[in-house]
């Protein structure tokens, strides 16, 4: 037997037994039985070892003479002095029986001896991709400092039955820091937008005025000064900013501190500055990063702004987004958008409205008002909405009583067979393609019409004709109600129809309580004249006596998360979804409450309700999980996923937002 190879496939543990040896025998110093028993076992485990190692040796040249047996010595010889870096490792257990110089002198592991496991050298390594035919590891492998790429094959030892895996390294770890520093040098293209420059300007003097944008520039310029970046004002209100990949991680690490640093300025009419951030990465050039930029910033300002938006190839990161939306009180959009619309009514042979799944008394009420207009335009119009599952259905029964509006609403199915070519669809009260009605309906028509108030979540309805998006109002309804102002006469719109559209503002705004605005009530007003009456209204959210006691038994699970957040989890399932949220109003009448979130099951997956008061943004609690909503309203569904496995999820989102984003400084 090659004596190099010997020596290379011996443990050599003989220095351990020696000091092992000499230990027993300085054990006669205290006792002759200790250093005799130390002595016997000595004799024993070195009679073991000599046993199992001449079996290892002979199992080993037995497979190095199978390979080479056909080779001679010369093909012998080289498969030791492979200069490719080579290990042979036992399949049933990854020890490693033999590794090469080469290999030794490429990973720095010059004491890699026989027996040692596999995975001790290398963790991140697995051998399946050997056993399903790959002769590639998909991948690098590290070891210690070194990156190797790791090339393998089977091979099975005619007289033992065993199988071997030879285990190829190809060092590339030049290559990995290469390419490393190329991914950390990519651009980043930024778009820096003062979110509310028209009302910081507004009634200010020219000194104000300078002192505002002047205090804005010194600390978006501080902010850039931090990273090695290119930062420019191109416009009177945005800022073009240019780094590399490694410095938009450090940005990322600190929260985008600047929308907290601009928060600061305040105009003395006591408006706040804000600021939205839209960023391209993963563009191949820089006129797709700044693709990105754009389409990353008109994210974060349909969000409600204050924020920072990270748009690659497949998806959106979010940052902040913890302030309210501002409202505007201009309605030229509106107006716009109202001429729009009505064009679109002219244009298409027949109109259908459609809201969300398990559509509420804002979805309906908005899509009700939708066709009150396309009625005025003498147009066909037709809601597609799912009477089983909807949670209006007393304000359905309220309007098919009314004459003419017998047929108006139409299941998906139905509405799939009456579309045609010319269809105008109009999406009221979301903007998610997965959360509509019919998903079909919606791939299926090629116009389509946005209306909707939720902030805009990574997945949205991108394909439209029209769209009209403003975080700012409190419902669909109010939005459709602006809308209803400039298409149609005071008296065509029916009794009914505008109860219909109150109930939904009632429904989104808590009775008038929460996020309302001065359009909220102008609206209200608006629909007062038309002939709506509150005490009908209020009659559509009367509950009966077992839904109060669901609701309170609910609110009797509710336990308090810290930071001023409270879950409520039912284990039994809730038929109606409504009582969910109305048990996540009710808890926020409690002193200290901020946030209430109600989790139920329905049947096999898991509804959750999330309610603020504006101080925490539960949309951002409920997209951790999946949902979306907006900032004081939200919900999710976790599809398939029971109670047990689902209270958990909420509390790590809980958790996590508090830790992200629920300082002092923000409450």
């Amino acid at each position: 037997m090659d004596k190099k190879l010997k020596r290379m496939i011996q443990p050599g543990y003989h220095f351990y037994f020696a000091i092992f040896l000499l230990f027993a025998l300085s054990c006669a110093y205290a006792s002759w039985v200790h250093a005799a028993i130390g002595i016997a076992l000595f004799l024993m485990m070195y009679v073991i070892y000599r046993q199992r190692e001449k079996r290892r040796r002979l199992e080993m040249m037995r497979y190095l003479q199978g390979v080479t047996l056909d080779a001679g010595q010369t093909a012998r010889s080289s498969i030791v002095d492979f200069p490719l870096p080579t290990m042979i490792v036992r399949a049933s257990t990854n020890v490693i029986l033999w590794a090469n110089d080469a290999f030794c002198e490429a990973s720095g592991h010059w004491d890699c001896a026989p027996n040692e496991h596999l995975y001790e050298l290398a963790p991140d390594l697995d051998t399946h991709w050997l056993a399903e035919g790959k002769n590639q590891y998909p991948g690098e492998v590290r070891i210690d400092k070194n990156f190797f790429w790791v090339y393998g094959s089977l091979m099975t030892e005619k007289d033992v039955d065993e199988v071997l895996l030879v285990l190829y390294f190809v060092p590339c770890t030049e290559y990995i820091q290469c390419r490393d520093r190329y991914a950390l040098s990519r651009p980043i293209v930024s778009i820096i937008s003062i979110d509310n420059y028209e009302e910081l300007m507004k009634n200010a003097s020219d000194s104000e005025k300078s002192s505002i944008l002047a205090e804005i520039d010194r600390k978006v310029g501080q902010w850039a000064q931090d990273s090695c970046s290119l930062l420019r004002k191109y416009d009177r209100d945005k800022y073009i900013f240019v780094l590399e990949s490694c410095e938009l991680t450090k940005l990322v690490a600190k929260k985008f501190s600047i929308l907290d640093d601009v928060r600061s300025i305040q105009s003395r009419s006591g408006v706040v500055a804000t600021l939205s951030i839209g960023i391209g990465k993963e563009g191949e050039t820089f006129a797709e990063c700044l693709d990105y930029a754009g389409v990353a910033l008109d994210m974060a300002l349909s969000r409600g702004g204050d924020q920072a938006v990270i748009k690659t190839k497949y998806n959106f990161d979010f940052y902040g987004g913890l302030s309210k939306e501002l409202e505007k009180r201009t309605k030229v959009k509106s107006r716009v958008i109202a001429n729009a619309m009505m064009q679109l009514f002219r244009d298409s042979s027949q109109v259908m409205v459609m809201g969300h799944q398990s559509s509420d008394m804002d979805s309906v009420g908005a899509a009700i008002g939708m066709a009150c207009a396309v009625r005025a335009h003498g147009k066909p119009v037709h809601i597609v909405v799912r009477k089983e599952r909807t949670l209006a259905r007393e304000l359905i029964d309220r309007i098919e009583a009314v004459e003419g509006y017998e047929d108006l609403f139409m299941d998906p199915q139905e509405a799939m067979v009456h579309c045609d070519y010319n269809t105008l669809l109009i999406v009221v009260d979301t903007n998610r393609p997965d959360y509509v009605e019919s998903p079909s309906l919606l791939a299926s028509i090629n116009k389509v019409a946005v209306i909707d108030h939720h902030r805009r979540a990574a997945s949205y309805i991108e394909d439209f004709a029209l769209n009209l998006h403003e975080p700012y109002a409190s419902s669909a309804s109010e939005l459709v109600s602006e809308l209803l102002q400039y298409m149609v006469q005071s008296n065509e719109i029916r009794r009914e129809e505008a109860e219909c559209l109150l109930a939904g503002i009632y429904l989104d705004t808590k009775g008038f309580s929460i996020k309302t605005g001065v359009r909220t009530f102008e609206a209200a007003a608006y629909l007062k004249r038309a002939g709506a009456e509150m005490v009908e209204v209020k009659k559509l959210f009367q509950s009966t006596f077992q839904e109060y006691m669901v609701c309170q038994k609910i609110i009797s699970a509710a336990h308090d998360c810290g930071g001023g957040v409270i879950l409520a989890v039912s284990a039994e399932e809730v038929s109606d979804r409504a009582l969910a949220a109305q048990a996540a109003d009710n808890l926020l009448n409690i002193i200290g409450v901020r946030a209430s979130i109600v989790a139920f099951r329905s049947g096999e997956d898991t509804i959750i309700s999330a309610r603020s008061l504006g101080q925490i943004n539960v949309q951002i609690v409920m997209e951790k999980l999946g949902g979306g909503g907006n900032i004081t309203s939200a919900g999710a569904q976790l599809r398939g996923i029971a109670m047990e496995e689902a209270e958990p999820r909420i509390l790590d989102a809980i958790s996590e937002y508090l830790a992200e984003n629920d300082r002092p400084d923000k409450a």
